[in-house]
């Protein structure tokens, strides 16, 4: 196990051990008599998902010395900065007339990856194996993960696995979880118009940032609406579908509307269904530990709906 200021990071269990996604304290207490620990070098513990965004171009860095020019650069490709600082693993298809510009960072694209005509990428960054990326401005200090399909213009993000955001709009200094779909036109915002720090709420208060430019976080298997406009430094909770104008903090399994202002909860075998049909159309399903942690994200949740008033019922 690794251990970082006295927190638990990572745990190898065993089989039987622990329920999807929990260890009880019992367990835990358990496992550290046997096993291995590794302490973790300070600072290893993040303080929230903005520390991540705000690191991530260093860590594309950092991690781009263990990949190796696999393949050769295709002809029509303009490169800026130095070639060796471009990094494509097997069966990486970049289309002519794509410039990709190392001059401040490493690029690294994943076997299977795709990048359409007419793309800037700028490093840091990182492409993920199986990801599409139509035609997009894609800028330094991000990640975009595994089978996902980008388009339009992103910058200083991270973009889990199985995400989608295909068409224009803007995505900046934000992190997005996997299965999230954001529709045509939906835009983020990462600046206030005062050019000071973004300011977030944490376990009901209020936490400076410190960092001028921070887009939202969206959780997992979230559905943005076409249009949808998303304030700096909101939390778009797990599960949640938003519509309209977010300039507040969407709690998990809620349908936002911001014009008439809508909180409605979720059903959540309509929300299990949702993500079957999105696993499906990528030649997936949702497995029984999948729909154990998704169960249980929803009734863990509760509170979070309870607080901002979320109605019960259809929409």
């Amino acid at each position: 196990m690794a251990i970082s200021d006295g927190h638990l990071l990572a745990a190898r269990v065993e089989p039987g051990t622990a329920k999807p996604g929990v260890i009880l304290k019992k367990n835990l207490a358990r496992l550290g008599k046997r096993a291995e620990r590794v302490k973790a070098a300070e600072g290893s513990l993040f303080d929230g998902f903005w520390a991540l965004v705000e690191s991530n171009g260093l860590a594309i860095a950092e991690q781009a010395k263990r990949f190796q020019e696999l393949m050769p650069l295709p002809r029509g490709v303009e490169v800026r900065g130095q070639a060796s600082n471009i990094m494509l693993e097997a069966g990486a298809d970049i289309e002519p007339n794509v410039t990709l510009d190392a001059r401040l960072g490493p690029i690294i694209i994943g076997s299977g990856a795709s990048v359409e005509s007419f793309s800037r990428i700028m490093g840091p960054c990182y492409i993920g194996p199986k990801t599409k990326v139509f035609s997009a401005l894609l800028g330094g200090g991000t990640s975009i993960f595994e089978s996902c399909k980008v388009g339009g213009q992103i910058e200083n993000s991270i973009i889990m696995p199985y995400a989608n955001k295909a068409h224009h709009g803007y995505l900046g200094d934000s992190y997005v979880g996997s299965w999230v779909n954001l529709g045509a036109g939906s835009t983020f915002s990462n600046l206030k118009n005062t050019y000071g720090n973004v300011k977030l709420v944490v376990d009901g208060k209020k936490v400076d940032s410190g960092m001028m430019k921070l887009g939202p976080v969206i959780g997992d298997m979230c559905k943005v609406s076409i249009g949808a406009l998303v304030y700096a430094g909101k939390e778009i909770g797990t599960g949640s579908h938003v519509s309209g104008r977010a300039d507040i903090d969407v709690p998990s399994f809620t349908f936002y509307d911001s014009g008439p202002k809508r909180l409605v909860e979720l059903l959540l075998e309509s929300v299990l269904e949702t993500q079957r049909r999105m696993m499906e159309r990528r030649g997936l399903s949702l497995s029984r530990n999948e729909e154990a942690l998704i169960r249980r994200a929803f009734t863990k949740t509760a509170g979070e709906r309870r607080a901002l008033r979320v109605k019960k019922g259809r929409f």
